[in-house]
């Protein structure tokens, strides 16, 4: 199975947030044309850059982005990278226009900011996947080939955990189903507040870390506690936090912090994070939590 659909022909790479190696980024193009892909490159994915840890400055990176997404020619908008910087386009973004064209915008850890406000203003198909600097590997694996299909498909599925993961484990075994929004718990917790973390409400909540020690991470989970987000939400999953803590103390914070919260769902040990195998969501569908399992639809 392709790990992008036929419809999505005509793609457009763009750097939201850092700047990805310069091999890495024409080793993507090449996975790309090799699958039949027309690839545009968004002009900052390889310029230089005044900041280290940015491929540009806001006003660029918001402006190219949004050329992107609006031109008539782009199928797929993928991110080549995270890191930091996605947040400082919010603001620079005419979210009514962008809500014109329904396009998916791919990528996850610092891509959330995007994909928040994405979700706050009905803009686009927010969509938590590999991107280009993980694409070939990701495509070495069939669990994480076949969701990324599945997801930019929309095809309804359950979502079994990978045997290189071992179970999900189920702190609380109720059932719910509710809009997903999948996120970096750091990158979460920054847009609290702020006119740009949607509307909790109802929705299943999939959260995922990387190199957070574990006092960082229940400084966040607190703060979405102290904030009221676990009261509104339907359900609760924990993916990977991949070197942050090991899976006992990770299970007992998670645990505590959920533990005033018996009537939704909450389970760890999903595929989301930043490993393979990686479970992607279309975060505008749909996820239903019953007797330990997961369905998005």
């Amino acid at each position: 199975m392709m790990m992008i659909p036929d419809e999505f022909r005509r793609i457009a790479l763009v750097a939201p947030a850092g700047k990805l190696a310069p091999d890495a980024v024409e080793n993507g193009v090449r996975f790309l044309e090799a699958h039949e892909k027309i690839v545009r490159l968004m002009p900052h994915v390889q310029a230089p850059s005044p900041v280290r840890y940015l491929a540009a400055d806001a006003a660029t990176r918001a402006r190219e982005l949004a050329a992107a997404w609006l031109d008539p020619a782009t199928d797929l908008l993928l991110a080549v990278r995270g890191g930091f910087g996605s947040a400082h386009l919010l603001p620079l973004l005419d979210w009514r226009q962008l809500a014109t064209r329904n396009v998916p915008l791919i990528g996850y850890s610092d891509i959330t900011a995007l994909h928040f406000g994405m979700l706050s203003y009905r803009a686009g198909r927010p969509v938590a996947g590999p991107m280009l600097g993980k694409l070939a590997v990701a495509d070495q694996c069939a669990y994480t080939r076949n969701h990324f299909h599945a997801a930019l498909a929309r095809l309804p599925r359950e979502i079994t955990p990978p045997e290189e993961f071992g179970p999900y484990h189920v702190l609380c075994n109720t059932s719910a189903s509710g809009p997903v929004i999948a996120a970096n718990l750091a990158v979460a917790v920054s847009l609290l507040g702020t006119a740009y973390f949607p509307d909790p409400t109802g929705a299943i909540l999939v959260l995922e870390d990387l190199n957070e020690p574990i006092y960082k991470l229940d400084r966040y989970l607190t703060q979405l506690e102290l904030a009221g987000v676990f009261d509104r939400i339907s359900g609760l999953i924990f993916g990977q936090f991949t070197d942050c803590a090991d899976p006992a103390e990770l299970e007992a914070l998670f645990d505590r912090v959920t533990g005033k919260h018996h009537d939704i769902p909450v389970l760890m040990n999903f595929p989301f994070g930043h490993t393979f195998p990686f479970a992607s969501l279309d975060l505008t569908m749909h996820l239903t939590v019953e007797n330990g399992r997961v369905f998005a639809g």
